[in-house]
């Protein structure tokens, strides 16, 4: 029976595990990248330790709100006198008081503190999500650029076939052929330069987001046709480092009501019984004992001084921070409504390829000269590869303000 009862227990044990995994949110498969970012911001070890550290603040917190455990106190002492055996117990007990507002102060400390580890939490959250949803969109990019340089590959290799079944060429026709040699294998280097960073791009997706690259392909964000308007109203004063020092700020003023309430004494009050013993005859007093210490060779001077040095710190370093945090989100406006005007002027990837197609169809009828197919291959490529660049710079502005404002970066642009 016992050995039933133990293959039972462990067979609990093993398969709680996988049921439990059967459950999270972060599956094989994921059927969108909102999916993948939200795995993103569960799997980050940065988000994981911040949730810890938001837990034992709190923690900390109860241990601050806590009274203190009053003291028990005995005493007893036994002899003989010239009356007989005598005997005497004394027991009290101590309940603290405290004045100065300590326990008002440990409690805002610990409070301080889980402002911080919140404001860390939030900036670990942020900074996962816009690292995993700016890794999608240039996994979305350099896929897209790996088929126009294979598509220029391809394109290069048919323009070579066909002067290679001439039977001679001319000198315009040999010289040619040269260049569309070399082109091609410029466009080869810059494919393996692609399957690189796709390989990148791939192992981040299968370690961060637990999900297959190949079965994300089709589920990746879409280029952004409309890109978010900027809120006149939106500032910075909700951006985890603002947050995070008025927390500091909050605590070094804890911390200096702390010391200021150290050089106040902690009052021990309580009943105190006191049983004598002589000559079989006992006695039972009773009274009450009182307790503190004398505020008088110390009175933590230094402690508040240092105290009040940090609390002077910790003012001019919000003061600094919520100053550079108000430039920054200028400058980061600016660029970002520069980079959105720019994309909106310039050719969509629709219309680049369009364009593209066009030329070559001209090239293939003998209306184009070569020169032409050649140019219009690379600014085709370098175009397509200088819009996804600007692209990726505005999302990073975009999600450089959301991380301003203390909101999360937005999945549908």
């Amino acid at each position: 029976m016992i050995f039933k009862i133990l293959r039972a227990l462990v067979a609990l044990v093993l398969v709680t595990p996988f049921h439990a995994n059967a459950e999270e949110p972060c599956k094989t498969k994921i059927a969108s990248y909102q999916e993948a970012l939200r795995c993103a911001e569960q799997k980050s070890p940065e988000v994981q330790t911040a949730l810890l550290e938001v837990e034992r603040a709190k923690a900390e917190f109860q241990g601050a709100s806590q009274w203190k455990n009053p003291e028990f106190a005995a005493d007893s002492v036994h002899g003989s006198g010239s009356s007989g055996n005598v005997s005497e117990t004394e027991i009290s007990l101590g309940v603290p008081i405290e004045f100065g507002g300590k326990r008002a102060a440990r409690k805002s400390l610990a409070e301080a503190s889980i402002a911080q580890a919140e404001a860390a939490l939030l900036q670990a959250r942020i900074t996962a999500r816009g690292e995993a949803l700016l890794k999608l969109h240039r996994f979305r990019q350099a896929l897209h650029e790996l088929e126009v340089v294979e598509e220029s590959i391809t394109t290069f290799t048919k323009l070579v076939a066909r002067y290679e079944k001439r039977p001679q060429l001319s000198p315009e026709q040999e010289m040619s052929s040269t260049v569309f040699r070399m082109t091609k294998s410029d466009y080869q280097l810059k494919k393996v330069t692609l399957l690189d960073e796709t390989a990148t791009l791939r192992t981040y997706i299968e370690t961060h987001l637990n999900a297959d690259s190949e079965s994300l392909k089709k589920n990746l964000p879409p280029p952004p046709k409309t890109w978010p308007t900027l809120n006149e109203n939106l500032n910075p004063a909700g951006s985890p480092q603002a947050k995070s020092v008025q927390a500091k700020l909050k605590g070094a003023q804890a911390e200096l009501n702390l010391a200021k309430g150290e050089a106040w004494p902690t009052l021990f009050i309580g009943p105190s019984l006191k049983i004598q013993n002589e000559a079989g005859l006992s006695t039972q007093l009773y009274g009450v004992n009182l307790r503190f210490d004398l505020p008088v060779f110390n009175l933590n001077g230094p402690a508040k001084a240092a105290a009040t040095k940090d609390l002077k710190i910790a003012e001019i370093r919000k003061d600094f921070a919520i100053f550079e945090q108000e430039r920054l989100f200028e400058q980061l406006q600016q660029t970002y409504k520069t980079s959105v005007e720019t994309l909106n002027a310039m050719l969509s990837h629709r219309e680049i390829e369009q364009k593209h197609t066009t030329i070559e169809r001209l090239f293939l009828k003998g209306v184009v000269p070569s020169s032409l197919v050649i140019e219009a291959h690379r600014s085709f490529v370098e175009l397509e590869q200088s819009r996804n660049e600007r692209e990726l710079k505005t999302l990073e502005a975009w999600i450089a303000l959301s991380t301003l404002t203390g909101q999360m970066p937005e999945v549908a642009l």
